[in-house]
């Protein structure tokens, strides 16, 4: 069973306990290829650890086809405790698929429709909303109707939200009193990039482009900046997951941009010590996801 995932990143509090579950948060976030969660202690309201599993890929192996209910299981197996009884689960579903639809033009009977201007439709997927409340919209998505139903077959009674709203959310209340003038924030995840724009009072733009290199997330920047006529220099440019301080991308966007800065940890919580080895824009919108009012 082991063969189905690599464990990339595990970083653990000494203090982690499998028999105090029952005072903790677990927030997962995942896609087909990788399932991530941290622990929340809300008795010190302090995050006690992280981990990342990778499903393997079996590029050489041809005949060897997992599928995504075969990679859960076989993490659950490995890390039985993740079934224990938790005072909260949240879970975000890391998609390709979503759109934003404002509230007053939102129909619940119509989200395979408003996924179907924008992507092409799969018979294997199903339609699913979230509401944003802080900005009432709503965002559609699709999710594997096999992956979906893996999930919550090991959690009956928690609903799979979007990792985008997640992010969304957090920024908003992160920054609702930073945010007086337009400010763009660029969130990295694995082979795509969600950018963002917000006027002073509430998000103007939201999309996601995969990329290959920094080269890439630079042109897609300053593309959409000269669509909506803002000029780089002026407009100062947040940068939050997987990017580091050191890299390239980050070389490369001060270039264009007068103004490169990376996210904050949030001061509302407390971080153990096994957090001071990431950096602190990293794995954003899951250690901001207790914050979201969903």
């Amino acid at each position: 069973m082991a063969d189905h995932f690599t464990i990339v990143l595990s970083k653990v509090d000494d203090a982690f306990s499998i028999q105090e579950t029952k005072n903790y948060g677990l927030f997962i976030q995942f896609n087909e290829s990788h399932f991530v969660y941290c622990i929340l202690d809300y008795r010190r309201n302090k995050f006690m650890g992280i981990q990342q599993i990778k499903r393997n890929e079996f590029l050489h192996r041809p005949e060897i086809k997992t599928k995504f209910q075969d990679f859960l299981k076989s993490v659950i197996t490995a890390i039985p405790w993740l079934k224990n009884s938790y005072k909260s689960v949240k879970i975000a579903y890391e998609g390709k698929k979503n759109t934003l639809i404002p509230g007053p033009l939102f129909d619940p009977n119509e989200l395979e429709n408003y996924l179907n201007f924008n992507f092409i439709s799969d018979p294997e997927e199903k339609a699913l909303s979230d509401h944003l409340v802080l900005m009432d919209n709503y965002n559609v998505f699709s999710i594997p109707v096999a992956t979906a139903d893996a999930m919550t077959a090991i959690y009956p009674h928690t609903r799979i939200y979007h990792l985008s709203t997640i992010l969304i959310e957090s920024i908003l209340i992160n920054y609702k009193n930073r945010i007086n003038t337009n400010r763009v924030f660029l969130h990295l995840r694995e082979k795509h990039f969600d950018l963002m724009l917000f006027d002073g009072r509430q998000m103007s733009y939201f999309n996601s482009f995969p990329y290959l290199n920094a080269e890439d997330i630079t042109y897609f920047l300053i593309f959409v900046l000269e669509q909506l006529n803002i000029n780089p220099e002026n407009i100062p440019v947040v940068l939050l997951g997987k990017v580091d301080r050191s890299s390239n991308l980050s070389e490369l966007l001060q270039r264009y941009i007068r103004h490169v800065e990376f996210g904050r940890r949030n001061d509302n919580f407390k971080f153990s010590y096994v957090f001071n080895q990431l950096q602190p824009q990293s794995y954003y919108p899951l250690i901001n996801f207790t914050l979201c009012g969903l």
